[in-house]
């Protein structure tokens, strides 16, 4: 049985949060682990891609906020566990800022619903 409190507690208890899922329209668990602190480990797809930029091979304007790994087999999931756990062990000043940091993001819905209305009213203004 799905219990909330013990969900809250096993986010609030990890480090790391793994979703190696194949396809993921959307993705909370990683959002939910950013807001805990848990630093995500995904596997580059949908909301998962979205949402979490790589530490080692982020590009763009979206923070850095956790590991990503392409391909379905092991090896790639293993990459992806073995460089986080580098981090963890090799670098704990860096994995606690990067938990920091993530706790900070803004992954509310209000940025999201900004950009479309702004989409909206361009398009009302060209009526």
């Amino acid at each position: 049985m799905y219990s909330e409190p013990l969900a809250h507690m096993i986010y609030a208890a990890a480090d790391v949060v793994v979703v190696p899922s194949m396809y993921e329209p959307c993705g909370l668990t990683q959002m939910i682990a950013l807001r805990y602190g848990a630093v995500p480990l995904v596997h580059r797809t949908g909301g998962l891609a979205d949402t979490v930029s790589d530490v080692d091979h982020g590009g763009g304007a979206a923070p850095r906020n956790g590991f990503v790994f392409d391909g379905s087999d092991e090896a790639a999931l293993f990459g992806a566990l073995d460089r986080a756990l580098a981090m963890y062990a090799q670098q704990p000043a860096h994995w606690a800022a990067l938990a920091q940091d993530n706790m900070r993001l803004d992954v509310s819905w209000g940025k999201s619903a900004k950009s479309y209305m702004d989409v909206y009213r361009s398009i009302l203004g060209n009526y």
